[in-house]
């Protein structure tokens, strides 16, 4: 990640997923569809995971988003739905 964060986005069946670090307020955030699902604070890197739920057609999907410390200050960021991997962009 960026030392001032990072942004991973993704996109499942018209739902945009999305994980936010923000190193400056020291929080990571798990967003779908631009709400707040999850999020906690994290001052120094470490392995983090974040759930959600997403609602598609009547059904209930889980979301699971991960930061995992790669070096010393940075960190990369993956997400699943209901288990499998969703490409992700990181941006920023």
């Amino acid at each position: 990640m960026a030392l001032t964060g990072a942004r991973y986005v993704g996109t499942f069946q018209g739902h945009t997923i999305e994980l936010v670090r923000n190193n400056w307020v020291k929080t990571l955030k798990l967003l779908i569809d631009g709400r707040e699902v999850a999020g906690t604070t994290c001052h120094l890197p470490r392995r983090i995971t974040l759930t959600g739920t997403l609602d598609h057609d009547g059904r209930r999907l889980e979301v699971v988003a991960r930061s995992v410390p790669r070096y010393l200050l940075w960190a990369t960021g993956t997400i699943e739905v209901d288990g499998e991997a969703l490409p992700v962009t990181k941006t920023r």
